[in-house]
């Protein structure tokens, strides 16, 4: 006997079981999977970048191997669009379009229901176009930008690249952690200075 995957999975089914789930139609191992497809799509909402959202679920649910908490995570964006990815124009759009259509089918006919209808499709459209999700933080925002570390010796500054540091020889490296590291002695007049601005 085949077992039908959970994307295959009737909506029906899924349904009767969030709605019930002491009487689930599904088996427990579909029930333990859309459990933690459930858990990994709120973590892919709060952390999108997928490095965090691996080891939010690993720690969750300790007992799963590697390949399968990736499983999970690949199930979970290709079923559900996370509020990073959702898709607010086309879909804004296309329910404007249906609301437009539904009352212009109405208002062919001249009856109260159809009134009635409009006049509800209207309260809808004006609910649709005023409300507009604010603009989200791009979590990906520190990797846009280039950070540098900036080295002062002998009243010369050089700017280093944090992403050309592991690229210098080592003994560059020890050089620049040996000049971080022994900076000039100040007296004690100019550490009250410091301290006191």
């Amino acid at each position: 006997m085949n077992q039908i995957s959970l994307e295959e999975t009737s909506y029906d089914l899924i349904k009767a079981h969030i709605l019930d789930p002491l009487h689930s139609p599904l088996s427990e191992k579909k029930q333990e999977q859309l459990e933690r497809v459930m858990s990994v799509i709120r973590v892919l909402d709060k952390n999108p970048i997928r490095k965090n959202a691996y080891m939010l679920h690993q720690q969750k649910y300790s007992h799963l191997s590697k390949v399968q908490v990736y499983d999970d995570i690949k199930l979970a964006q290709r079923l559900y669009n996370t509020v990073h990815e959702f898709e607010w124009g086309f879909w804004r759009s296309w329910m404007i379009n249906d609301i437009v259509d539904n009352i212009l089918t109405c208002k062919k006919s001249k009856s109260d229901k159809d009134r009635r209808i409009i006049a509800m499709e209207h309260a809808n459209l004006i609910k649709l176009i005023g409300v507009q999700p604010d603009e989200l933080v791009d979590p990906k925002r520190s990797e846009k930008h280039k950070y540098y570390i900036l080295i002062q010796n002998n009243h010369q500054e050089v700017k280093i690249d944090l992403d050309s540091i592991e690229n210098l020889p080592n003994a560059t490296l020890k050089e620049i952690n040996r000049i971080i590291c022994a900076g000039d002695e100040i007296t004690d007049i100019e550490a009250d200075e410091i301290m006191k601005s």
